[in-house]
């Protein structure tokens, strides 16, 4: 096989230009000309542009980690799909294997080369619709996006298998967690991708440069100076002054929707205020009230949130309730897009809300294009203080976004005086409020009970449980009282008790005995008693009976020593009494009465720990259509 040399002359400007590794197939010249590297070693120039807004902190040259290997960033491809931008770093891994980084939106990942999925041969893939299931390598997956790249340019020296103008990417996800990504430069050439999903602080990126983007400005039409900071990644806004909306459109410039006439709101949070939110710096840059399109017709704030290095988050305020929300790229997968809840890492997620909406009012820029609302269907699905809530449109697919309850203390430490506290009413969706899962309480319940027993079980496996005697005693014929002295008792063990059975033959009548231990050098004594009635009969035809004629009782924290033990025993003065009782004394003995106590005392937890979740449950879900609670109930 023929060496493919890694230097190459630039038919643009003749200067030399350098592959630094084999798996590079296009590399921007110093002179501007895109070159593509074919199989067979020559060098093409490709009328394709060049990043002049790099918009990202991570640059040719850059390393980094994952798990445990060291990576080198070379260049990157950056596809302009409908909405969204998101770019392709190739990587050089130390032991010289490449793969991609992807980037967008505060999202990281990285795709690593696997063997197309022979189910998606010839144009299986192009008759797939989001939230469709496909069996793929013997697993089920969903499809989730469906992107069709317009435009792609590229910065450094980086590897894309076909240089075609435009091209469709395609995100599957399987419910044990795994992520696929297609991507179709032909209708015959699928490469794909195994995607794991990262962070950016577990990537230890090193020589990075600073963000700089000057993004796009304009004036609306009241004459007002709009700056989208964060273009290309936010692609819509709105004018704080008259309210008109814009959205960038066929990849050229903003363009004004005249279909939107929205109303003034003022934002509880100052646009431009910043502050450290959830461990991230933020820059509130959005502000957007929706309103669900329903007989509700609720509306709710929401702020777009933006960190150079994390991307785009959202703080949603319902009712005086904040919700903190970040797209995710690893996701529960339902079996079905209309399923009523799901199990997500060890969680229970119940569905609470199902709506779409309208755009009353926007101040700001947005990522994406944020008014092409009357698409968009969410599903908001909680376990508080989570909640997963799911967005389909036509346009992006399914996406997903988390979201954790914050404390209104927290937002107002975070950005001072920049924030004014709406007054908050009920339970939010999200608010723990002292919210357990059911099944946790009765499983953490169940674990406790067994942490008991064990406990017991181990405190008492040395006990020797010894009989010390067994005695049948007999009363006179004519008293009702007997007194009975038993001698030599003698107790080994530091400190521990005496458990006395009694059996005696009562029939509808009752005895009672007291004991009492007596330590024949000290005379210190200790007593206990115990008392056992019998009674049966037949009323109506029907044999009844209560009682019982036999009885349990202890002598606790006896030490060690010699004793004497003292009975006196009465009983009932009938026609018929007891003549005589039988008592059995064993030493040194479990007794399960102080466990019975202790878990009776556990109990009380949960017991008052469901009720109250109850209560304030039925709150929650006065806000949901799809409460299990009695509608009324509380009124």
């Amino acid at each position: 096989m023929t060496e493919i040399p890694y230097t190459h002359q630039c038919p643009s400007c003749s200067n030399l230009v350098t592959f630094s590794s084999p798996h590079t197939s296009v590399r921007v010249c110093t002179c501007g000309t895109v070159l593509n590297r074919m199989t067979d070693g020559t060098i093409i120039p490709r009328p394709f542009h060049v990043i002049a807004e790099k918009a990202s902190v991570i640059a040719p040259g850059t390393t980094g980690q994952w798990k445990g290997k060291s990576f080198r960033v070379s260049g990157r491809f950056r596809i302009w799909a409908a909405e969204t931008v998101f770019s392709y770093w190739t990587i050089i891994f130390q032991d010289e294997t490449a793969a991609y980084l992807m980037e967008g939106y505060g999202m990281y990942a990285i795709l690593l080369p696997v063997a197309t999925p022979p189910e998606l041969a010839q144009d299986a893939i192009r008759q797939l619709a989001p939230g469709k299931n496909k069996l793929l390598n013997k697993e089920q997956y969903m499809l989730l996006r469906k992107d069709g790249c317009k435009k792609w340019d590229v910065e450094g020296e980086l590897f894309i298998p076909e240089c075609n103008s435009t091209f469709t990417t395609f995100d599957f996800s399987s419910s044990k967690g795994r992520v696929l990504h297609i991507i179709e430069y032909w209708s015959q050439v699928h490469s794909a991708f195994e995607v794991h999903y990262t962070d950016f602080t577990s990537l230890a990126l090193e020589q990075t440069r600073p963000y700089e983007s000057a993004g796009r400005e304009f004036k609306c039409v009241c004459g007002t100076a709009l700056h989208v900071a964060t273009f290309p990644y936010a692609q819509s806004c709105g004018c704080p002054k008259c309210y008109k909306v814009y959205v960038f459109e066929n990849g050229l410039a903003f363009v004004r929707q005249h279909s939107k006439n929205l109303k003034n709101s003022t934002p509880a949070i100052t646009l431009g205020a910043t502050g450290i939110i959830k461990g991230i710096f933020y820059k509130v840059i959005g502000f957007i009230v929706k309103e669900e399109r329903n007989q509700y017709q609720s509306q709710w704030r929401e702020y777009t949130l933006f960190n150079e290095q994390e991307g785009y988050a959202f703080l949603s305020e319902y009712d005086g309730h904040w919700i903190y929300l970040r797209e995710q790229g690893k996701t529960p997968v339902p079996e079905s897009m209309g399923t009523s809840g799901f199990n997500y890492d060890g969680k229970s997620f119940d569905l609470f809300n199902s709506y779409g909406f309208n755009i009353i009012s926007a101040q700001g820029e947005f990522p994406g294009n944020a008014f092409n609302d009357g698409n968009i269907k969410c599903w908001e699905f909680i376990s508080p203080p989570i909640m997963w809530n799911r967005e389909q449109s036509p346009e992006e697919g399914i996406v997903w976004f988390k979201g954790w309850h914050v404390d209104p203390d927290e937002l107002k430490k975070a950005l001072g005086d920049a924030i004014i506290r709406p007054t908050q009413i009920g339970v939010g969706a999200v608010q723990p409020n002292g919210y357990i899962d059911l099944l946790t309480l009765v499983r953490n319940t169940v674990i406790a009970i067994g942490v008991l027993i064990l406990l017991h079980l181990a405190i008492t496996s040395g006990n020797s449980e010894r009989q010390l005697f067994t005695h049948e005693i007999y009363f006179s014929d004519s008293s009702t009282v007997t007194t009975t002295v038993i001698n030599d008792i003698h107790l080994e063990k530091r400190q521990s008790n005496l458990m006395l059975d009694i059996y005696a033959p009562v029939q509808n009548n009752w005895m009672e005995v007291e004991a009492t231990l007596i330590n024949t050098k000290t005379g210190t004594e200790y007593s206990a008693s115990e008392g056992v009635e019998y009674y049966s009969g037949v009323e109506d035809g029907d044999r009844w009976s209560e009682g019982s004629q036999n009885g349990t009782f202890y002598i606790n924290e006896v030490p060690s020593g010699d004793y004497t033990l003292k009975l006196e025993a009465t009983r009932e003065s009938t026609y018929f009494p007891v003549k005589s009782y039988t008592l059995t004394a064993h030493y040194d003995v479990a007794n399960t009465r102080n466990l019975f106590i202790c878990i009776g005392l556990l109990l009380l937890w949960p017991i008052f720990k469901y009720f109250s979740t109850y209560y304030s449950e039925n709150k929650r879900w006065s806000n949901s259509p799809y409460s299990a609670f009695t509608i009324g109930e509380d009124d």
